[in-house]
């Protein structure tokens, strides 16, 4: 009763001061004062799994210039990263919506092809381009190995599983990607890239 008599008491205030016009900005004013703060909470995910990545599938070779999809071989568990904004409510008077909106992001490694690679110029995420060697404009997203025979263990790999515990990958070309956002959907996107390997296998 009381968000309504608070608004209604301003508006007789206002209508016996002003008239139509002052019981109109009272109404107005007594419904800001009394509003109730509204929190909306953005679903999340409740299942952090990773999309299906294959044990044991065939190492593709290449040859000249291919595109590839990947296989994941690592990856970290998802990161939540919660994000809380408010709107609504004028003029410094309480009400207003607070929405919390959760993203994710994931650190991940995923193999491309038998190596040793020259590059690659190019790779999609979900269809669209993320990084482009040719127009320089949009760089990789991730660490690549080209799968020569003296590639070292990735570091990002090494910082989550401890030294030693993270091969060296030799002859297999792969991206280590860290802290890839993966938005509000939670869901790891289907990558592929243009791989250039000199003529032979």
């Amino acid at each position: 009763m009381a968000t309504l008599a608070i608004p209604a008491a301003m508006a007789g205030m206002g209508g016996w001061a002003f008239g139509t016009m002052g019981a109109t900005i009272g109404w107005a004013i007594g419904s800001m004062i009394t509003q109730e703060d509204t929190e909306v909470a953005m679903p999340s995910i409740g299942d952090l799994r990773l999309q299906t990545s294959q044990y044991g599938v065939m190492i593709p070779l290449v040859a000249g210039k291919q595109r590839m999809a990947g296989n994941i071989i690592w990856t970290t568990d998802k990161v939540a990263h919660q994000v809380t904004q408010r709107s609504g409510g004028k003029g410094g008077f309480s009400g207003g919506v607070e929405t919390t909106v959760t993203t994710y992001s994931v650190s991940m490694a995923i193999t491309i092809c038998s190596g040793p690679i020259l590059g690659i110029t190019r790779m999609w995420s979900d269809g669209t381009i993320v990084a482009d060697a040719n127009s320089g404009q949009k760089k990789s997203p991730g660490k690549i190995y080209l799968g020569n025979d003296s590639q070292t263990p990735d570091p990002t790999m090494q910082a989550h599983e401890g030294a030693g515990n993270v091969p060296s990958y030799r002859g297999i070309s792969y991206i280590v990607i860290e802290d890839f956002d993966l938005g509000a959907s939670g869901r790891v996107p289907m990558f592929s890239f243009e791989v250039v390997k000199q003529d032979g296998f």
